[in-house]
């Protein structure tokens, strides 16, 4: 491109959107192992929270791909989402249901499908969805409903914190613009480990590479986030592109440790059967004695292997009359590259020792 950093002043906006906060927020309460700069506020949220919201949370976790689809209909280049988190509670209510499930599950099936299902007429793809995906389905309207029900009740929680954040986000969205007026391609290139600015292009490394050619862009927007790290969020819209910024706030961040999920999911790939176990869930549901019968190893084993697959989430269950069968979960799979990239962008704990502790003295 002739002058790409005229080009980025014109096209790259930087905004605080308050339902993208929100809804990173329940995503943190739900993983909190993941997001180790916000364990203090998930603690202290969590004592707070009534047990019946606390259910609801990891309910609605499962049921909407942890809470990540639903920002991609509150568009930022629409400033009725800049001004509050109920303007965009207000576009959730609006929804069709069909474009409810999408919201939920992401855009992985189209909508005829959706609308096919929800008239009644299953097939093998319809059978193979989870158990609270077919239930979503099959009552969208009462999922709706109380989808909603939960989000107004968890949303005193959240003002208590936008209260105190929300001036570090504004802050950080004028800074951010003048840092990008004065030199935009650096300020691009310091958004995140994986975003790379090139001559003609942009580059997201998430489970695989995405490249967005400037020719092809109106436009790209950044919205800034205390609850974002360590994630590279990408929207994809036509001739528009979003991302995150993450910004720490003060006060709030704890030392760095290990994310914990990752180690779960590291685990499961340490022993041989384990690995044997998972490969054949990902192309038959099978129950524990079928499982155990296959590898030949006894059943109690076979229980435990289970535990750490499920828990990692490469797995789910399904009970069929007296057995519960096991589906493995490719997609959980396919994004291993991101757990590792994102393992890599944490803060290195060790970093933060004393001195004679990190040099092994």
């Amino acid at each position: 491109m002739h002058d790409l950093q005229q080009w980025l002043r014109k096209r790259v906006t930087v905004s605080y959107i308050p339902g993208y906060e929100f809804f990173l927020s329940l995503h943190v309460l739900a993983h909190p192992e993941h997001h180790t700069t916000r364990i203090r506020w998930v603690r202290e949220t969590q004592d707070r929270l009534p047990r019946p919201l606390l259910r609801d949370l990891q309910a609605f976790d499962a049921i909407s791909n942890h809470f990540l689809e639903v920002m991609d209909f509150l568009f930022p280049w629409d400033e009725t989402y800049q001004h509050s988190v109920e303007a965009g509670l207000e576009r959730i209510e609006r929804m069709s249901p069909e474009e409810f499930v999408e919201a939920m599950m992401g855009p992985v099936h189209h909508r005829l499908q959706v609308k096919s299902w929800m008239d009644g007429h299953t097939d093998e793809a319809f059978e193979q969805l989870k158990p609270v995906h077919r239930e979503l389905i099959r009552r969208p309207l009462r999922a709706h409903r109380l989808f909603l029900e939960f989000c107004h009740a968890y949303l005193p929680f959240f003002k208590e914190e936008e209260r105190r954040i929300e001036p570090w986000l504004i802050r950080s969205v004028h800074e951010s613009q003048e840092a990008l007026q004065k030199d935009p391609i650096a300020f691009l290139s310091q958004v995140h480990p994986r975003l790379h600015v090139r001559d003609r292009f942009l580059q997201f490394h998430k489970a695989r590479t995405y490249q967005f050619a400037y020719e092809d862009l109106s436009h790209i927007h950044l919205f800034v986030s205390s609850f974002l790290a360590p994630h590279l969020l990408l929207g994809v819209y036509p001739q528009r592109i979003t991302t995150g910024l993450h910004v720490d706030v003060p006060g709030r961040a704890e030392k760095p440790v290990i994310a914990a999920d990752f180690v779960a999911k590291m685990k499961v790939f340490s022993d041989p059967t384990r690995i044997a176990i998972l490969k054949s869930l990902l192309n038959h549901p099978y129950c524990i004695q079928q499982l155990a019968c296959l590898h030949g190893i006894s059943e109690p084993a076979v229980v435990k292997h289970m535990k750490l697959i499920v828990d990692a989430g490469f797995a789910w269950s399904e009970r069929r009359g007296r057995f519960v069968f096991y589906r493995g979960v490719p997609a959980r799979l396919e994004s291993l590259a991101v757990d590792i990239h994102e393992f890599i962008d944490m803060p290195d704990p060790s970093c933060h020792l004393p001195k004679h502790v990190a040099d092994g003295s």
